[in-house]
């Protein structure tokens, strides 16, 4: 069979087979056009609309991070929290003070003491417990807190 082939395209004149050639360099790069380059480049551009994607992604996460503004304080965390206590009106009926926590219980009305956690925390104390219990028109509270 080969050899048949290889007679018919002896037979073929100069100019069918020179027209072949450039048909089948042309099929070539079509098909590594096509086939090869175009696929890479979608690949490519997708790859790079994805990446800038995340990157916007991150920084819109960046900016969206609340940031803590860092205090330095004169006082033990422990005298804050009494103090603090005592000026939202909160009632403190135990403050157990030891190296590595701190344990408070203490009452009062439930918006000044939910007020009150939430500057507790802002202020960057980091809860370990909290319980929460109503009783009447109270809330009582039992509060752990790392001793930073």
């Amino acid at each position: 069979m080969k050899a048949r082939v290889r007679e018919r395209w002896r037979q073929l004149p100069r100019r069918d087979r020179q027209l072949c050639g450039v048909l089948a360099v042309f099929l070539l790069m079509v098909f590594g056009f096509y086939g090869l380059w175009q696929p890479a480049q979608q690949r490519l551009a997708a790859a790079q609309t994805l990446y800038a994607q995340r990157v916007a992604q991150a920084g819109e996460v960046q900016r969206a991070l609340p940031t803590r503004a860092i205090r330095v304080y004169t006082q033990p965390l422990s005298s804050r929290l009494s103090e603090s206590a005592a000026s939202a009106g909160l009632q403190v009926q135990q403050f157990d003070v030891d190296t590595q926590r701190l344990r408070i219980s203490l009452s009062g009305n439930a918006m000044a003491v939910l007020a009150w956690l939430n500057r507790v925390e802002q202020e960057g104390a980091e809860f370990e417990s909290l319980s929460l219990e109503k009783s009447a028109q109270v809330l009582q509270v039992q509060l752990q807190i790392s001793n930073l």
